[in-house]
């Protein structure tokens, strides 16, 4: 008998299905299934079609399309004139409203990554402190192996403590607040966070462990700091690999380009504004797929007041040397890097800059786990792909 012929009675649909045979009924008297033939005794029979028109509508229902409209979806209860243009008429409306709950449930979800990481940095073993000539640099180290430098910016100990944990039975991981971040302590005069000024913070902090290389991941500013890193030190950098450089430098969009200086700007002032703004010009909070923008704007909710002071500093005096540093394109191409940007991060800025940079050094991009901040929202993924690259 061909598959296409094949029936099923309800009980073997209901096990293939995972819907109970009352379900069923109830979806067929209902009108939302259609009413499959019966044998003489008047037991139902379903065809292999009948499953899998069955199995749609479920997926159907678990993303939330009302029932009346799975019902007009299948034609059971309906007599439309053009029964495909009407199917996809309502198949549009519904990824619409499926779009629209997964940006709600993204904007939750890093909402909750950051208080994951406010209670990792309250309940973490207590920072050793390395003295810098203007501040002391806060870091932790855990695990075992060869030494492994996460470098984030502004993203230091408590947002990278997942990842940490993750490859802590490969490596010895050390994990920093950046100055100005965290627990690191500043004092009058502290220098401006730049790319340059991170980069001889990290560079003391390896020789702290270490006067050979170091193998490195650095995500988002913590990549930048590590390019420049590489210039100023490539004896330290076994590998490293570098996780979406926002390197605004690097993409010939005037106009994206004002929009962060703009932000910037006003970041001291209004650090509600600027944050707002710089999440609608950067994306990095969507998660968006090769033939997916990311949407223009997406209202931010009222930042509470710690959060208001992060971005006051991280807006205000980080962000700008980063995503406007020019990396030394000669120096880079003689260190050992993997490129590699998140397989949900398609038209963001930090993407679209990581692919021009791998295009001028001739390297591969490598798609990651999550989007821009798949480190600290997909750890075990992450880890793994990170794990693959640094050991090959």
């Amino acid at each position: 008998m061909d598959e296409a012929d094949e029936q099923f009675s309800i009980t073997q649909v209901s096990a293939r299905i995972g819907l109970a045979p009352d379900t069923l009924r109830y979806f067929e008297r209902q009108g939302i299934v259609p009413s499959p033939r019966r044998d003489n005794s008047g037991r139902r029979l379903y065809t292999t079609a009948d499953v899998e028109l069955i199995r749609m509508l479920v997926h159907l229902r678990e993303t939330g399309m009302p029932l009346a409209d799975i019902a007009q979806f299948t034609g059971a209860n309906d007599k439309a004139t053009d029964p495909d243009g009407f199917r996809l008429e309502l198949l549009t409306a519904h990824r619409r409203r499926v779009e629209g709950r997964r940006e709600e449930l993204d904007r939750a979800l890093e909402v909750i990554s950051r208080k994951i990481a406010d209670y990792s940095d309250r309940i973490m073993s207590a920072p050793s402190f390395l003295d810098r000539p203007d501040c002391s640099i806060a870091f932790n180290v855990q695990g075992e192996g060869p030494l492994l430098f996460l470098v984030g910016a502004p993203v230091g100990r408590a947002g990278f403590a997942a990842l940490a944990l993750e490859l802590a039975g490969r490596f010895r991981v050390v994990t920093h607040d950046p100055r100005g971040i965290g627990a690191s302590r500043a004092v009058p005069g502290m220098s401006a966070p730049t790319p340059e000024v991170l980069a001889e913070d990290l560079a003391a902090l390896v020789d702290r462990f270490t006067g050979g290389p170091a193998q490195f991941v650095g995500t988002s500013g913590g990549a930048v700091t590590l390019l420049e890193l590489t210039r100023r030190h490539p004896q330290l950098v076994d590998r490293a690999v570098l996780h979406e450089p926002p390197l605004v430098s690097l993409l010939d969009d005037a106009d994206l380009t004002d929009r962060a200086a703009a932000a910037f700007a006003v970041a001291e002032a209004d650090p509600q504004r600027a944050a707002q703004e710089f999440f609608d010009l950067s994306g990095a909070g969507h998660h968006t797929g090769p033939d997916q923008a990311p949407p223009t704007h997406m209202a931010l909710p009222e930042l509470p007041a710690p959060e208001l002071d992060k971005n006051r500093y991280f807006l205000g005096r980080m962000a700008g040397p980063t995503v406007f540093y020019m990396p030394d394109i000669e120096a880079t191409c003689r260190a050992s890097l993997a490129l590699c940007a998140g397989a949900l991060s398609h038209h963001q800025m930090a993407r679209r800059s990581t692919e021009a940079l791998a295009g001028q050094l001739g390297l591969p991009l490598i798609d990651m786990p999550g989007n821009h901040m798949g480190a600290s929202t997909e750890p075990a993924e992450f880890a793994r792909a990170v794990s693959a690259m640094l050991e090959g």
